[in-house]
């Protein structure tokens, strides 16, 4: 694809033109659109330009997949308009007027909070736990010496954005609510500040807040404490301009916003979130137990669903939780040969169709997929146009979940999954995985190529 800036002037016009945006991001294939009025864009022809792959109404958005051109059309969108004011702009309050002021569903509105958070940095989310995965490959292979200072620099790259993970989230979390961000970052660094981590480390001291006592938990890793103590900010803020005069309000608010939401965060949200943490990961962790092979073929099936629909960022708090209270992720895994069995699909369509259109979308997509991870251009592309094909890879992959989560297979760090990052995958979680993505990818293959796929010149 060359001409970018066609592309993304066709799709700011056909979306209603620029003034019906009230917003635009995009996470790895998708533009996400807000719009006021979503009966303005004219779904069929965008649908069928050329360049992009599938057009969803889902989360409160409007979707435009464009693949791993994605970020190339976003930039050209916003050279061209001024749309990238806009999301400056965005807040809480503009969430509710999107989408012609429908109501949208419970499902929609988490699926946008937790997609908008996460999305901004989810790109160096996974750099720093790709280097962290092979940092355990080279260890165990006794390839680097933990105790060298080169470990210690190269972990301290790859950890870093783990450690202070609260400080990413309140910043993004800041924008969805509508809070002040960097007040929101400042707050995150007190909660993992050297004095404050020594005080949950020194189990013998008692702490205390104006003699209120205060049961201190470990903020640094952690997802919840910190969404839950920014959208408290929010509120007290939005409730502050409203009796505080505007020529004193950036003086006030911050101050007040330190002296009372992080003692509050510290007090109540933390041991509160604490507990809610354990449960969830107890919970989950207790339907594992029960029966592995129903939970594994469970996530290994549902998975593509949960990527057509947007529902697969439900699981990214969950995921990054396990991180925070086990140390590792055992859901995860289950979901591998996913991307495996995607990929091995559209590769049988491409060996084996002679139409010249499928072959160009079925063969990119297979790259896509087995080489960068990213799945939705075969999805969209590819197997939703062949119902056989999708509900025989669900069904393999949902095997292939089975064979991970009854061998325990587990992820320390959030590592991309393709064919690149097989040996990182292999130090966390053993040779069970290699097992369980070569019997998806094997199987869809052959599954499609002999059987499912049937050719349309």
């Amino acid at each position: 694809m060359a001409d970018y800036s066609k592309l993304a002037k066709d799709i700011v016009e056909h979306v209603g033109g620029e003034e019906n945006v009230n917003s635009l991001t995009h996470c790895i294939t998708r533009l996400r659109f807000k719009l006021k009025d979503e009966s303005k864009a004219d779904t069929e022809t965008l649908k069928n330009m050329q360049g992009v792959i599938k057009v969803m109404q889902a989360g409160g958005q409007y979707q435009v997949v464009i693949g791993s051109d994605v970020e190339d059309v976003y930039d050209q969108i916003l050279l061209s308009t001024s749309i990238g004011e806009k999301n400056q702009d965005e807040s809480a309050e503009a969430d509710n007027s999107v989408s012609g002021n429908k109501k949208n569903s419970f499902m929609d509105k988490m699926t946008d909070l937790i997609s908008g958070i996460f999305l901004p940095f989810m790109g160096a989310f996974a750099g720093a736990g790709l280097l962290k995965g092979f940092l355990v490959l080279f260890t165990t292979l006794a390839l680097l010496d933990k105790t060298s200072t080169t470990y210690t620099i190269l972990y301290a790259a790859s950890d870093g954005i783990f450690y202070f993970l609260p400080v990413f989230l309140a910043y993004c979390s800041a924008q969805k609510f509508g809070a002040k961000p960097f007040i929101s970052m400042a707050i995150a660094c007190a909660m993992c500040y050297p004095s404050m981590t020594a005080l949950f480390a020194d189990k013998e001291v008692a702490v205390t807040f104006f003699s209120i006592p205060v049961k201190l938990i470990s903020y640094p890793s952690s997802v919840l404490p910190i969404l839950l103590t920014v959208y408290a900010q929010s509120k007290l803020e939005k409730g502050l301009m409203k009796v505080i005069p505007k020529i004193i309000q950036s003086i006030v608010i911050p101050v007040v916003d330190f002296a009372i939401v992080f003692p509050v965060a510290l007090i109540v949200i933390g041991p509160v979130t604490d507990i809610v943490s354990k449960g969830i990961a107890g919970g989950i962790q207790a339907v594992f137990a029960f029966s592995p092979a129903i939970a594994g073929f469970a996530m290994g099936a549902l998975w593509p669903l949960f990527i057509v629909f947007g529902l697969h960022w439900g699981f990214v708090p969950i995921i990054l939780n396990n991180y925070s209270v086990l140390g590792y992720d055992y859901i995860s895994p289950a979901t591998f040969g996913a991307n495996f069995g995607i990929a091995a699909a559209c590769l049988a369509v491409f060996l084996k169709t002679k139409n010249k259109d499928m072959k160009l979308v079925s063969g990119s997509a297979s790259i896509s997929a087995l080489i960068g991870g990213v799945t939705e251009p075969g999805i969209y592309g590819v197997l939703m146009k062949n119902r056989k094909i999708f509900i025989g890879m669900c069904i393999i992959n949902g095997l292939s979940g089975i064979i991970a989560a009854v061998t325990g297979c587990i992820r320390t760090a959030q590592v991309p999954v393709n064919l690149l990052t097989i040996p990182a995958l292999f130090a966390m979680a053993g040779p069970a995985i290699v097992v369980s993505i070569t019997f998806s990818f094997v199987v869809v293959f052959l599954l499609t190529y002999f059987f499912l796929y049937k050719d349309a010149v």
